[in-house]
């Protein structure tokens, strides 16, 4: 700033000097009134009669001589002012964060949430043994989420994947002493799993806080505990974010699963997510992985599990999952569709299975809907009227549209076991005409 300061009272003392050194020309040279300057370009003077005008014609002559100079070095000693200044200002401040407590209390406070969430999981993950008699069939993990003190027995969640080929199991400690485990329930389509097991001889057993998986938040930190690669890693945990949430990654669509970065590997299955309350906030399920896939892990939300957990507990349990389904094998409508008219194939009329494509009008202003193909044994339609052919456009109040709406309303109001009235349109056998009335049915879904 000092050089700026001399450079300006510099220029202003040379105008003042070619001010002053004009004046006295002009005064010598013409009348009070007229000022002269030298023409460079013809070796004479001119004459100017207006002072204004001669300011002008000087300031014209030496701005384009001097003002890249002072334009120059004024900006380059600003710049460098507050360059140093700014560089100064930061310095200062960097070192001061640095040497204060805070960025260590930071550090601090993240370490020791990983401490806790990882005791936690220490006394409160197993291993899990499935035997077909004798035979290990499979091995995975499991939290425990409850204790009865009553019966002194803990109860555990794995994957059903882990158990579902054996027929007795077994829960495994660090230390590799086993305990008796016995499956009270499971979900085969959403791979949920409910053991228990008394162990009295051991007195440092955790029961893990089921969590809320309804607001997480992509970008948060978990911990993955489970046993990769059965006992030999026994008690592992990984550290990683969300990645992703409600993920759709196989055909039933029920299941908005939790995608994150943590490692999962074989024997993980089953092992919970746990969030820095120590909360489990979903059960590791599933990876991508090949060559071009890495840090792609998969969780069951929590609050899903806990629905499962209090169906099973509460002997509210008639089906293999919790998941309704129709029970029977359909085409999508608007997917057929052309003019009011359909054409399919495999449909089983009175009885005989046509593989030839049968087209069939639909009733009058109807585009949408499921037409059933095949019913399936011990499902929702196999005790009902509804027969192969036959259309159904309504569930409750809610009008089928397509395929995809009709998950989203089933999975977001429905559980197998609730009764829901299904609205269709019989398919006559014999002349292949939809009848013209619609009917109704009552059905308690499976």
């Amino acid at each position: 700033m000092k050089k700026l300061l001399i450079l300006v009272v510099s220029v202003l003392a040379v105008f003042t000097a070619i001010y002053t050194v004009s004046g006295l020309e002009t005064t010598s040279t013409v009348t009070t009134n007229d000022y002269t300057q030298f023409d460079t370009t013809q070796g004479n003077l001119g004459y100017f009669t207006d002072y204004n005008e001669y300011l002008s014609s000087l300031y014209a002559q030496v701005y384009d001589d001097i003002y890249e100079d002072i334009y120059n070095e004024i900006m380059l000693d600003i710049d460098a002012e507050f360059y140093e200044e700014i560089y100064s200002l930061v310095e200062s401040k960097t070192d001061e964060f640095l040497n204060s407590e805070e960025i260590s209390v930071y550090i601090d406070d993240f370490q020791q949430a990983i401490y806790n969430t990882v005791n936690v999981a220490k006394n409160s993950v197993y291993a899990i043994i499935s035997y077909l008699g004798t035979e290990a069939k499979g091995i995975g993990s499991g939290v425990v989420y409850k204790y009865n003190q009553d019966t002194n027995e803990y109860f555990l969640i794995t994957n059903y994947h882990v158990v579902e080929e054996g027929n007795n199991f077994s829960i495994v400690f660090s230390d590799e002493s086993e305990y008796v485990g016995t499956l009270i329930g499971f979900d085969t389509e959403v791979d949920i799993a409910i053991l228990k097991f008394s162990a009295e001889d051991k007195t440092n057993i955790t029961v893990s806080t089921l969590g809320d998986s309804q607001n997480l938040t992509k970008g948060s930190f978990l911990v993955a505990a489970g046993n990769p690669r059965g006992l030999d890693f026994y008690g592992s945990v990984n550290l990683g974010i969300i990645s992703g949430l409600n993920r759709k990654i196989d055909s039933n669509q029920y299941v908005d699963y939790i995608q994150h970065d943590s490692a999962i590997n074989p024997g993980n299955s089953g092992g919970p997510a746990y969030n820095f309350n120590g909360e489990v906030i979903g059960i590791n399920v599933a990876k991508f992985a090949n060559t071009e896939i890495e840090g792609m892990g998969f969780a069951i939300p929590i609050n899903l599990v806990k629905r499962i957990i209090e169906r099973i507990e509460n002997n509210d349990w008639l089906y293999d999952t919790i998941m309704p389904r129709l029970g029977a094998n359909y085409y999508d409508v608007v997917e057929y569709l052309d003019n009011g008219f359909v054409s399919l194939t495999n449909l089983t009329i009175n009885g005989n299975l046509i593989t030839e494509p049968l087209t069939l009008a639909l009733p009058s202003s109807i585009n949408n809907g499921f037409i059933v193909s095949k019913i399936l044994d011990s499902s929702t339609l196999s005790s009902s009227a509804i027969k192969s052919g036959d259309l159904v456009v309504k569930i409750d109040d809610f009008t089928i549209i397509d395929n995809q709406s009709y998950y989203d309303y089933m999975y977001a109001n429905h559980e197998a076991g609730d009764v829901v009235v299904i609205y269709y349109y019989e398919l006559n056998h014999d002349n292949l005409e939809y009848n013209s009335t619609l009917k109704s049915i009552e059905v308690t879904l499976k």
